[in-house]
């Protein structure tokens, strides 16, 4: 006869067993745990504000350099350059999403030719927990206001409203500005502007650390000895604030040609350990449209569930019907610079099934009625 099985001791113990899972889940955290975890985050989100523009506390280090005329002129720019693209784009988006975008983006969010925009990941994808975004330029180092005196303070904080002139006012970053405007040693960089971006979006950030890719794919924190690196990048822990799931959002400078990613095995292997995510695609300068960038595009399409692009983008003639379901909203063009790239398919399609206009700005559209959004969602493979 088998040995009688005790219920009472089998709940408890697959009580105790969940309540270690919850426990070893980092999503969800006490606040005794974030300050025992993340014990610079009160330094991090005071200096995000400072860049920013928004409240710091009287007993903050940086306070004393808020009060000076030089600040207050700085913070009322930014006070109406963002309430202006709150009211045009950041609110419109939010509505939208909720009526169109059927996937939350729960789990990973892939952005490639992001640059430091967490922001529309953030508004199109709030449910993620993971966002990994790409770009060429180097991801800089937490800025330091304590290192400057005199002038030089508010000349730094110029350097963040040249560098996001044209994403407040067009919802896109250029190529060529990001290239002039970008510095690693300046306040104006990467992880500068990410933080500028979390601080007015109402993000709590809990950590923000240096990361590489190593030759095996591996995330690894720290600086890494020269043999080891395969890509850098920055990692941000956040969340939107007390009790709310903790998100990571890593951006590493790698460039995705097929070249690049042929020699990068390291960052390629990363890459390839990430499946059945959330695809986010704008103002890419249609770099996925050459043969250069087929390792890239290939990898999205059979990576993601469900992707949110505009025409710059995968080529339309990518997505077979046997495989994806298209909606497309708003208007397509294409602007003069880019006129070679133009689409008679895709023209065609959104003619026919134009599901609505965007009340945003998207992509190279600039302004509302011109800008255009194409929704993939891969079907359920049969049998």
């Amino acid at each position: 006869m088998g040995k009688r099985i005790n219920v009472s001791a089998l709940i408890v113990a697959l009580g105790a067993a969940m309540l270690c899972m919850s426990c070893s889940d980092t999503r969800y955290l006490s606040e005794a745990q974030v300050r025992s975890l993340y014990k610079n985050s009160r330094n991090l989100n005071e200096t995000a504000a400072f860049l920013a523009g928004t409240d710091i506390g009287k007993k903050s280090p940086l306070y004393g350099m808020t009060q000076d005329g030089r600040y207050a002129a700085y913070r009322r720019y930014m006070d109406g350059i963002w309430e202006n693209y709150k009211k045009k784009n950041l609110a419109n988006i939010e509505s939208w999403r909720g009526k169109h975008v059927k996937d939350d983006g729960s789990g990973l969010v892939m952005y490639p030719f992001s640059g430091p925009d967490i922001l529309n990941a953030l508004a199109f994808f709030p449910g993620a927990d993971e966002y990994v975004m790409i770009g060429l330029e180097l991801p800089g180092n937490v800025p330091d206001p304590l290192h400057y005196k005199g002038p030089d303070i508010y000349m730094e904080l110029w350097k963040i409203k040249n560098s996001l002139r044209t994403i407040l006012q067009l919802n896109l970053f250029r190529t060529i500005e990001m290239a002039a405007d970008f510095r690693a040693d300046s306040f104006s960089n990467i992880t500068g502007v990410m933080m500028f971006f979390l601080a007015r979006y109402r993000y709590q950030i809990l950590d923000i650390q240096k990361v590489y890719i190593n030759r095996t794919g591996e995330i690894k924190r720290g600086e890494p000895k020269p043999f080891e690196k395969n890509a850098e990048g920055v990692e941000f822990t956040f969340r939107k604030g007390a009790g709310a799931p903790v998100k990571v959002a890593r951006f590493f400078s790698v460039d995705l040609s097929d070249g690049s990613l042929t020699r990068l095995q390291g960052f390629s292997a990363f890459l390839s350990g990430k499946k059945n995510f959330t695809t986010f695609i704008k103002s890419a300068s249609y770099l996925l449209s050459y043969d250069t960038f087929r390792i890239l595009r290939s990898y999205l399409l059979a990576g993601s569930r469900y992707l949110i692009q505009e025409d710059s983008g995968i080529p339309y003639r990518f997505f077979d019907a046997k495989d994806w379901d298209l909606s497309f909203y708003g208007t397509y063009r294409v602007i003069a610079i880019f006129a070679n790239r133009f689409q008679k398919d895709l023209d065609e399609a959104v003619k026919k099934k134009n599901s609505g206009p965007l009340p945003f700005d998207f992509g190279y559209g600039f302004e509302p009625e011109k800008s255009n959004i194409m929704i993939a969602v891969k079907k359920p493979k049969k049998g």
